[in-house]
């Protein structure tokens, strides 16, 4: 289970000049498909199907609803990911739902949420995140959610982002990016 003490280790990765949580991971879109279940020494444990919802025009002082889905393609189960990302600049208020027992939380413009649970292949995971912007908020709302995974051996799940780094686990960020215009 992860605790509010990993959280705290994840906002101490971020760096300071407005990167998010997934700052170190590359932006990548999975393989197109998956081939067998063997796999080389640099592909991923587990291959996440991104898709995200989101309205492409909004009045201004509306809130907008980011729908993220993800999928786990294979070929292992996910024993260790978020769901997350960048959200727009000039968000005021942040809402979500998600599957049970889903913990999210956000600083400025990332947010990061978890839950309990290992995502099987072929299983999937939810999370919708509304978002309220500063009054009087107009222009382009850019943001880019996704899942962030990590390769992470057994007896290592306890371990923070950090540390994972720091011995050379490897993750990806599979994401989509949403762009919304808002007007009077």
């Amino acid at each position: 289970m992860r605790h509010l003490s990993k959280l705290a280790g994840l906002a101490l990765v971020a760096p300071l000049a407005g990167a998010t949580f997934f700052a170190a991971a590359p932006a990548s879109a999975a393989p197109a498909t998956v081939k067998s279940a063997t796999t080389k020494a640099d592909d991923p444990y587990s291959v996440f199907k991104v898709k995200l919802r989101y309205p492409t025009k909004a009045k201004v002082n509306r809130k907008i609803t980011y729908k993220l889905d993800v999928v786990n393609s294979g070929p292992y189960d996910a024993n260790y990911y978020w769901l997350g990302g960048t959200l727009p600049k000039g968000v005021k208020k942040v809402w979500y739902t998600g599957s049970k027992g889903t913990q999210c939380d956000w600083s400025g413009r990332s947010i990061i949420c978890w839950n309990p649970y290992i995502l099987e292949v072929d299983d999937s995971d939810f999370v919708d995140i509304t978002v309220q912007f500063k009054k009087g908020y107009t222009g382009k709302a850019s943001a880019r959610l996704g899942a962030i995974v990590f390769d992470v051996p057994t007896g290592a799940e306890d371990l923070d982002r950090r540390a994972l780094k720091a011995l050379g686990y490897k993750s990806w960020f599979y994401s989509k990016a949403a762009t919304t215009r808002i007007t009077k």
